[in-house]
């Protein structure tokens, strides 16, 4: 099931196949595989992302969880990162044209930060129980962390 959503979520961006995927690595061998990759990608492109909504919400625990994620997210990339998901509607990542909406209106703003959280930790949680690689798995549970925080934190 967590796999079938990962999947459908990367399908969703309707992008083009990818290149051939390059020679498994070192940590491929340690269980980093196609599943990891996909939603490190996924979950940098949705942070990144949500650091211009979070800019805006004037929430600087939510930016700086952010900047940590990112940050331990790039250190388990195997290859260069490339953001695949640019200017795609993903769920758990805000738009530009919301971001742009969000500018203007403080209760758009409130209602894209809050769809950001909860549907970012509907992520975490699947992709939750379908990561095997231990590195990744514990970003997973710090995102979880972060986005339960977050929330009931309002």
């Amino acid at each position: 099931m967590t796999v079938l959503l990962l999947a459908g979520l990367l399908s969703a961006c309707q992008q083009a196949p990818p290149p051939s995927p390059p020679p498994p690595s070192p940590s491929s061998q340690n269980g980093y595989g196609a599943t990891e990759r996909a939603f490190v990608e996924l979950a940098i492109a949705t942070d990144e992302q949500a650091l211009k909504l979070l800019d805006l919400a004037d929430r600087p625990e939510l930016e700086e969880n952010r900047n940590v994620e990112l940050a331990e997210l790039r250190k388990l990339l195997d290859a260069p990162y490339v953001n695949n998901h640019a200017g795609h509607d993903m769920p758990g990542m805000p738009t530009d044209a919301e971001i742009q909406l969000a500018s203007t209106s403080p209760d758009a703003l409130e209602q894209f930060v809050h769809t950001h959280l909860t549907e970012s930790l509907e992520v975490v949680r699947s992709a939750g129980s379908a990561i095997t690689h231990p590195p990744t798995a514990e970003v997973v549970k710090l995102m979880e962390r972060h986005r339960t925080a977050e929330l009931a934190a309002g």
